[in-house]
């Protein structure tokens, strides 16, 4: 059993100065929200991310702890200078948090960014890119300075924020589309500040998004409800399928550089996403080739049937066959094993993505923007739930400080390679390999038509001077073998044979030109630009390609399903 899991990840904002007599309420909605969650997704274990300031984070730190879930210190800046901000009375919990739970101290600002105010900012764009789902203690008024409440409110559902000084509004997407957006808002009053927003009350919880016809909802919407139970059964299968060796997939020279701080979770998330997908890719072929085989038996059992007399048995054998085609179809559909094939090895391509873009130092380019963002621009809410484990992945790669000039060249040596090793060599064999299998497929089905032609020639100008026997097998010939080219031709369809060519063929192209840049480069800074483009060539890639393979249904879908 693997004792790997990723977490639903709470991000946790609200008021420093909450008003005391509250408090036995919020941590009585607070206990409701976890037991709610805790019930809904008993394979998703929470990880509470807070800034451990006082009044909402350490309230909440300090209920979750209570209740057996991680929690996770995110702290603007180092320990000694986040302690100036705090009162000496609230020191002595500042620091039993700090002794308590795990902490992940964020890269320091550019001078662009180098205020307090910008540093809090910067905080609170971090939980709200990172999390899955945002927990408020909120008063629900809009005022508030930057990094407050309402902004980090305002930029995790909208994109919004003043940070660094740059507009960072980003056309609203699609609410169908987007998973990115939900807070859960538990009403609370603040000392500083008189009454709660319009028609709230202290302690009254509802569920956020940006849905225009149902923006507020008592229950969980049922969008984000399918993100997060995909989720669990990411983390379902990985405790069935067992423990993976997360340093196989990368050289001992990758798994030593640049700490462990980082890189364990996503060698980990990575092994174990390579080894159910092809798990999974061997349940989906299995399942394909029983139920093309069993069909093309089946019309072998009803050829012998119709053409050759007192061969009864051949139609209880037909009727076996169709049985275990529908059969296999139906276990195939019911488990997902081709979703989760297809789902499982794109989310491990982004995470190898992921990973190398963290080796390398790789930056976004805009400071309210991580890696998670760039896998298929935050649109198509099926893909939601991969995004939501590269934001979890992303956690300490996001945080981490910049790569030297070695560890960018290890990782274009490792992750680009040649024509012989990493990607390139990769893409480059598997080009070869597909096109060979390709041109198999053709030549089978042109045999079968050119002996199919043969026996209907021979049937044609010999049929008085033959035996019934004889005549009888050319017919069943002439009927067979349409069937093994149109069986063949249907599987190459189903395993997008000739589209694949043109992928692996497409992307060893990508790869190869990336690789010549890179050689002609001694610029650090180039070369992860190079590296950041790559990558983004890599997910759209990969985003396209599991598209494309929803549309190819196991075969029997349309006549079976």
């Amino acid at each position: 059993m693997s004792d790997y899991q990723i977490s639903l990840t709470i991000g946790v904002t609200g008021h420093r100065d909450i008003v005391p007599a509250e408090i036995p309420l919020l941590t009585q909605k607070l206990e409701r929200f976890i037991d709610e969650l805790e019930h809904r997704y008993p394979n998703l274990p929470l990880l509470f991310m807070t800034g451990i300031a006082e009044g909402a984070d350490s309230l909440v730190a300090d209920v979750a702890a209570s209740r057996g879930c991680r929690v996770l210190n995110v702290l603007p800046m180092p320990a000694e200078r986040y302690r100036e901000d705090f009162a000496d009375e609230a020191l002595p919990v500042f620091d039993r948090l700090l002794d308590t739970h795990e902490t992940l101290e964020l890269g320091s600002p550019g001078t662009a960014v180098n205020s307090r105010d910008r540093q809090y900012e910067k905080l609170g764009v971090f939980l709200a890119a990172h999390c899955h789902l945002l927990l408020a203690l909120w008063d629900g008024k809009e005022d508030g300075g930057p990094g407050g409440t309402a902004e980090v409110i305002r930029f995790h559902q909208h994109d919004i924020t003043s940070l660094a000084g740059i507009d960072q509004h980003r056309p609203t997407l699609d609410i169908a589309e987007d998973e990115s957006d939900l807070v859960y808002h538990i009403a609370c009053s603040r000392l500083s500040a008189e009454g709660l927003g319009p028609q709230l009350l202290p302690g009254s919880a509802h569920w956020l998004s940006r849905d225009d016809l149902a923006p507020r909802t008592r229950k969980l919407p049922i969008r984000y409800a399918t993100v997060f139970q995909r989720m669990s059964e990411f983390n379902a299968d990985i405790i069935r399928r067992g423990h993976v060796d997360p340093d196989q997939p990368f050289s001992s020279e990758l798994v030593t550089q640049r700490g462990d701080a980082w890189g364990a979770e996503l060698r980990q998330a990575f092994a174990h996403c390579d080894a159910l997908a092809t798990f999974y890719q061997g349940r989906t072929l299995l399942a394909m080739r029983t139920t093309l085989g069993c069909a093309l038996a089946a019309g072998l059992a009803f050829i012998v049937y119709a053409d050759f007399a007192n061969q009864t048995w051949s139609i209880y054998l037909y009727f076996v066959l169709v049985s275990a085609a529908l059969l296999a179809f139906r276990v195939a559909k019911k488990r997902g094993w081709q979703r989760k094939y297809v789902d499982y090895r794109v989310l491990a391509e982004a995470l190898r993505v992921q990973f190398y873009w963290a080796q390398a130092g790789v930056s976004m380019g805009n400071p309210s923007r991580f890696s998670h963002d760039r896998f298929f621009n935050g649109r198509d809410l099926d893909l939601g739930w991969i995004r939501n484990v590269l934001r979890s992945t992303g956690l300490r790669a996001d945080s981490a400080q910049m790569a030297s000039p070695a560890e960018v060249a290890l990782a274009v040596e490792h992750w680009v390679g040649t024509e012989h090793t990493g990607q390139l060599g990769y893409y480059r064999a598997k080009s070869i390999q597909r096109l060979r299998e390709h041109r198999a497929t053709n030549r089978l089905t042109n045999a079968c038509f050119v002996v199919g032609l043969i026996a209907a020639m021979v049937l044609a100008i010999s049929q008085h001077q033959m035996s019934e026997v004889a005549g009888n097998v050319l017919v069943a010939l002439m009927g067979l073998l349409p069937l093994v080219a149109a069986a063949r031709q249907n599987y190459a369809h189903r395993i997008a044979q000739r589209e694949l060519v043109a992928q692996y063929t497409q992307m060893y192209k990508i790869f190869g030109f990336a690789a010549r840049l890179l050689n002609e480069t001694t610029d650090t800074t180039q070369a992860q630009e190079i590296l950041q483009h790559l990558g983004d060539a890599a997910l759209n890639e990969s985003a396209q390609w599991v598209l494309r393979q929803r549309e190819r249904p196991l075969p029997g879908g349309d006549a079976l399903g």
